[in-house]
C-alpha cells in the first residue's frame, strides 16, 4: 500500500490544541462517573473477544457499537482488537469518513480503493478488491460500512501487512502499522508510534510494550462480557468544570514533544483539552474533541448555542474558557479559569502549556503569564451554572 495522508480528523487552525494522556483513575471516575450497561437481550457479541479487556480510556473514547465491531473483528481474524481500534482512531477518529479521499483511500479504515491512485499505485487490484469482507451475511461488502471496513482492515493487516495473531509483540504490531501507512511516519505524523501509544492506552499488553502514558486509565475495566457505556459526566457546573480540569494537572504529551495526548488528535492541543474538560463536565458539545481543535472554536460554539460571551474587561467566573489572541478568527490559545481572586487576579488551568496541563497564575488578565497575545474574551457554556458576572 502506498504512503498516504488520510488523517481526516486533523483540524486546521493556528491555535494551540490537544490529545493529552489522561489522569488519575480514582479521581477521574469520581469526577466523571462510570456507567456500565447491564446485559440486555441480543447485546452479547457474535464472537467473544479474545484480546485484552478494554481499559477505562477505551470505554471512554470509543463509541460502544464501534468497540464491539473491533472486538468481533479481532476475534474473527485473530488480531489484537486494541491495535485494530487504534488504527481506526488514527485514520478516522472512530468516525465514518464516507467516500473516497483525494489519495484514493476510502471509508472508516481508509482502505486503498482506487487503482492507479496514491493509495494503490499501478493497475493491479486494490487492497479492497483483494480482501473485501462483508460482516453482513448475504450482502456485498461496502467500504463505507463500518463493520465491513473494520473486518476488511483486520483481514488486510493479518494477511497482507504481517500483523501477528492476538498476543503478538509490540514491535510486530508496530511494523504492521508501518506497512498499513506505507511508512512508519513522515514529517506530518509519527504514524506507527501514535498508533501504538494509543493501543497501549486502550489495553494492549504485548511483550515490549512501554509504560502507558496514563497507567490508571489504561487499567482493564470488567463489563461481565456485556457492552459498556462511555464514562458518563455529571451535569455541567462551574465547580464541575474546574474539578475536571484540575484532575488533569501534570498530564502531558507521550512521547514528549509529539503533541500526542488523550484529548484528541496529535496536534497542538490547548483547545482539545478545553473541549475535553467541558465535555466531561457535562457540557453538551457534540462530536469528538477534534471538532474543536482551533483555539477559537469554543468561543464560537458558545456564542452560537446560548452560552455567554464576555469581553476582556469583564470579570470571569470559574469554569469559563479564557481566550488569548485578537479575536475568535485570530485566536492563539485557550485555557480554563479555575479561580478568581478578590483583587481581580485569576488562576487558570491550561493544556499545552510547556507541553503539559498546567496551573497558571495568579495573574491580572490584562497581563497574561507566558502569553504573547492578550486576552480577547471569555465564554461560559450554556449549561454551566455559576455566579453572576459584571462588566469591568
Amino acid at each position: 500500500m502506498g504512503k498516504r495522508r488520510m488523517l481526516w480528523w486533523l483540524v486546521a487552525g493556528a491555535g494551540s490544541t490537544s490529545l493529552a494522556l489522561l489522569a488519575i483513575f480514582g479521581i477521574a471516575v469520581a469526577v466523571l462517573g462510570a456507567s456500565f450497561t447491564g446485559c440486555q437481550p441480543g447485546d452479547e457479541p457474535a464472537l467473544a473477544s479474545t484480546g485484552p479487556t478494554p481499559s477505562a480510556y477505551a470505554l471512554q473514547s470509543i463509541p460502544p457499537e464501534r468497540l464491539r465491531l473491533y472486538e468481533q473483528a479481532g476475534s474473527k481474524f485473530d488480531i489484537d482488537w486494541s491495535f485494530l481500534a487504534s488504527i481506526g482512531a488514527q485514520e478516522c477518529n472512530n468516525e465514518n469518513c464516507a467516500g473516497v479521499n483525494s489519495a484514493g483511500c476510502a471509508g472508516p479504515m481508509q482502505i486503498a480503493y482506487v487503482r492507479g491512485s496514491a493509495c494503490s499505485p499501478g493497475a493491479e487490484p486494490t487492497l479492497w478488491e483483494r480482501y473485501a469482507v462483508s460482516a453482513h451475511p448475504g450482502q456485498a461488502p461496502n467500504v463505507n460500512d463500518p463493520a465491513d471496513a473494520i473486518y476488511t482492515a483486520a483481514r488486510i493487516l493479518r494477511q497482507d501487512m504481517g500483523a501477528p495473531p492476538t498476543g503478538g509483540t509490540y514491535n510486530e504490531y508496530r511494523q504492521a502499522a508501518c506497512r498499513y501507512y506505507g511508512a512508519c511516519g513522515d514529517s506530518t505524523v509519527a504514524y506507527a508510534d501514535e498508533v501504538m501509544a494509543r493501543a497501549v492506552q486502550y489495553g494492549f499488553t504485548g511483550t515490549g510494550s512501554p509504560t502507558p502514558s496514563s497507567p490508571p486509565l489504561s487499567q482493564p475495566v470488567s463489563t461481565s462480557g456485556c457492552s459498556a457505556s462511555t464514562l458518563t459526566p455529571e451535569a455541567a457546573s462551574s465547580s464541575q468544570i474546574v474539578r475536571v480540569a484540575e484532575s488533569q494537572l501534570g498530564q502531558g504529551e507521550q512521547p514528549p514533544g509529539s503533541n500526542c495526548t488523550i484529548y484528541g488528535p496529535c496536534e497542538e492541543w490547548c483547545s482539545l483539552f478545553a473541549a475535553w474538560v467541558w465535555q466531561h463536565a457535562g457540557v453538551p458539545l457534540p462530536g469528538s474533541t477534534a471538532t474543536y481543535g482551533y483555539s477559537g472554536s469554543l468561543y464560537t460554539w458558545a456564542k452560537e448555542h446560548g452560552g455567554r460571551i464576555l469581553p476582556p474587561s469583564a470579570t470571569p467566573a470559574p469554569g469559563d474558557a479564557i481566550f488569548y489572541g485578537t479575536g475568535p478568527n485570530a485566536s492563539a490559545h485557550v485555557g480554563i479559569v479555575a479561580q478568581v481572586l478578590p483583587d481581580g487576579e485569576i488562576v487558570t488551568v491550561e493544556g499545552n502549556y510547556a507541553g503539559h496541563v498546567t496551573r497558571v497564575g495568579p495573574f491580572q488578565p490584562a497581563h497574561p503569564v507566558g502569553e504573547t497575545a492578550p486576552v480577547y474574551g471569555y465564554a461560559q457554556p450554556p449549561s454551566a451554572s455559576s455566579g453572576g458576572r459584571q462588566a469591568g
